[in-house]
């Protein structure tokens, strides 16, 4: 008899099992609800050192060497009407800025030689009263590069760096002559000439001037700053020089500086590839019909950063790249939160004197910009999107560095009701965020039946209660649908024992 009784307990035990799986597990709230409140921290965030080979969007190397995701999503649009926001080419980086095997390759034939190596390079002043030095440099943490510069030049003096242990003896035409540099000094009235050139004194040749178009083939740019990248064939290129008149080979890349000083750091060179690097797709309008048309980035004239829309979009000598900085639009929302009740709080209470609604939904979260080294933040502020009317809301409120205190043990609050402004806005709450510190919301809204359960509709009980029933109602159900069926198996057991 007690054996089947323990039997009988057993069944229970195994349905009770089954059935309060789901309530063990804290979902998150529905932030797609009309009713809810998902606030969240805009911020320009710069990941340093982001591997292509190892990392994902939205990860980073935190301080202990460890790869974590950050607690946020990309702000990526996929409208038209954004392009200029930022939103639609969100993923932001300076060409030059970039660790990638293809970029000291060359010469592809000589393993222990490589374009980047300072000491491979000669330099010849015998045209110039000033000097000439070539040096091991880097464009950005972690990404070599070669240091041409001269000094003390003037009106006629010329300065050559030359490039000299490979050969290019094929399809010459084919090749693409490449380079992506930074620019620290280009002198007014200097021309600085990177030139592919054959054994008889022919040459092709990209210029720095700061009298050119920088839109033309044939030139690198027209002033300093960061990220210049050339790509051209060698075939789309006007030969010049002393020899015959055609580029039969390649047997040296010569940087010229002609009537002054310039100084520059190359972080790629080559001059044997038949293909061009892509940095990768950026979205525009360019005919203003309001549809998308794809710009695959090849060459940079101007300086400073560049904007694409996937970082899929790169070429496949970039897949185990590391990008010394790459920036993005990212949203810390508590919609982005783990599953922990420390983190995020959502409870319903009766709301009373108040005929049109049933609950005050009360909803308390925990946001933090990560801190770590190879993190930066730039125009960081919490923000919401008002999704009730505005008279619902009876309590919005702030508490900064609340770090380690309970919700409910938090005194010192800061209203910002007064922000608000009319439902379908988005409003800012607090523009002064410190990196690494807690920030809580709270806020108390008022909310019907139907919308405080799509609130909760994701399913489950986790962080969600209610002092009407509602967490009880969720759990004691489950229970209360078997109690029947333990019932009767227990007066079965007693009739047949």
């Amino acid at each position: 008899m007690r054996s089947r009784l323990f039997a009988i307990f057993g069944v229970a035990l195994l349905l009770l099992a089954g059935l309060t799986g789901p309530v063990a597990a804290a979902p998150d709230f529905n932030e797609d609800a009309e009713a809810a409140q998902n606030p969240y921290i805009t911020a320009d965030v710069t990941v340093d050192g982001f591997d292509r080979g190892e990392m994902s969007v939205g990860e980073y190397e935190d301080d202990s060497g460890e790869i974590v995701s950050l607690p946020a999503s990309v702000v990526k649009s996929e409208d038209v009407d954004d392009i200029g926001t930022g939103e639609v080419n969100p993923y932001t980086f300076v060409a030059s800025d970039i660790n990638f095997s293809d970029a000291g390759a060359f010469p592809r034939d000589k393993d222990s030689v490589s374009a980047l190596d300072a000491s491979e390079w000669s330099t010849d002043t015998s045209s110039s009263a000033g000097s000439m030095s070539v040096s091991d440099s880097e464009t950005a943490p972690g990404v070599d590069a070669v240091s041409i510069s001269t000094s003390s030049q003037t009106s006629g003096d010329t300065a050559v760096a030359t490039f000299g242990n490979f050969s290019v003896t094929s399809d010459v035409e084919k090749r693409y002559l490449q380079a992506v540099m930074d620019v620290n000094t280009l002198d007014s009235g200097t021309t600085l000439e990177l030139r592919a050139t054959d054994s008889d004194g022919d040459y092709v040749v990209a210029t720095l001037d700061s009298g050119a178009t920088a839109s033309d083939a044939d030139v690198i740019g027209a002033t300093t700053g960061e990220g210049f990248v050339f790509q051209e064939q060698v075939g789309g290129l006007s030969v010049q020089g002393s020899g015959d008149g055609a580029m039969g080979e390649i047997q040296s890349i010569d940087v010229h500086v002609v009537d002054g000083n310039a100084d520059i750091d190359v972080s790629a060179l080559n001059v044997q590839k038949t293909s061009e690097w892509s940095f990768g797709a950026e979205r525009v309008d360019s005919d203003d019909d309001d549809e998308f048309e794809t710009n695959t980035i090849r060459d940079v004239s101007e300086p400073g950063a560049i904007s694409i829309h996937d970082v899929s979009t790169m070429s496949g000598e970039f897949d185990s790249a590391e990008i010394a900085g790459i920036t993005m639009p990212m949203e810390f929302a508590a919609s982005d939160l783990d599953n922990d009740s420390d983190l995020v709080d959502v409870t319903f209470d009766e709301a009373t004197n108040y005929p049109s609604f049933e609950w005050r939904q009360e909803a308390n979260y925990r946001l933090q910009l990560p801190d770590a080294y190879d993190l930066s933040y730039a125009n960081a502020a919490l923000e919401q999107e008002v999704s009730v009317p505005e008279n619902r809301y009876s309590v919005v409120e702030i508490a900064e560095g609340a770090s380690g205190t309970d919700f409910e043990d938090i005194d010192s609050w800061t209203d910002k009701s007064g922000s608000l402004s009319s439902e379908g806005t988005t409003v800012e709450l607090d523009s002064t965020i410190q990196v690494g510190q807690e920030i809580v919301v709270h806020e108390s809204v008022l909310v019907t039946e139907d919308e405080k359960s799509a609130v909760q509709a994701v399913g489950g009980v986790g962080q969600f209660g209610s002092s009407g029933g509602g967490i009880l109602d969720m759990i004691l159900s489950p229970f209360g649908a078997i109690a029947g069926a333990v019932g009767a198996l227990l007066a079965r057991a007693r009739g047949v024992i």
